[in-house]
This record gives C-alpha cells, sequence and structure tokens, in this order.
C-alpha cells in the first residue's frame, strides 16, 4: 500500500529509521497513526468535560478534603505500593 505524506514527512520518518528511534518506516507511520488515535480520544473526552461544565454537571473542587484523603492513604501506607 502506497503513503503520501509531504516530503519533509518522509525524510523525518528516514532520520527517524536510521537513528534508530523506529526499525521500520511503516513503524512509524503506526506510531503516528496511534499518537493520531490518542489524541482524538482525548478531545472527545475533553469536549464531553465541557459540555457536562455547561450543563452544571460538576462538583467543586475540595482541596483541604482531597489532602486530608492522600494524608490519610499515606498514612495508612497507600503510596502506590
Amino acid at each position: 500500500m502506497s503513503t503520501d505524506i509531504s516530503p519533509q514527512n518522509e525524510q523525518y520518518i528516514q532520520e527517524a529509521v536510521a537513528r534508530g528511534v523506529f526499525h521500520t518506516r511503516s513503524e512509524a507511520l503506526d506510531a503516528a497513526i496511534e499518537l493520531l488515535r490518542r489524541r482524538e480520544t482525548v478531545i472527545r473526552e475533553v469536549n464531553a468535560g465541557i459540555e457536562q461544565i455547561e450543563r452544571g454537571e460538576v462538583v467543586p473542587l475540595d482541596i483541604q478534603r482531597m489532602k486530608a484523603e492522600i494524608h490519610k492513604s499515606l498514612a495508612e501506607g497507600g503510596a502506590g505500593e
């Protein structure tokens, strides 16, 4: 299958492969597509969050409560161990 990309991007891919960042051109293109997919997911999730805010579906952030929960968790040995 052929992929048409700009000469600048083609050069970047070739250089990345030469530097050992990717083993092949295909691997570099696969990584780029994966990043695009992740970007789309983040954009969808951010937009969903904005819509929730606009509908008033939010709870105020309680920093003091969060700090207390973190301190309690750390005291109980819950530092992600």
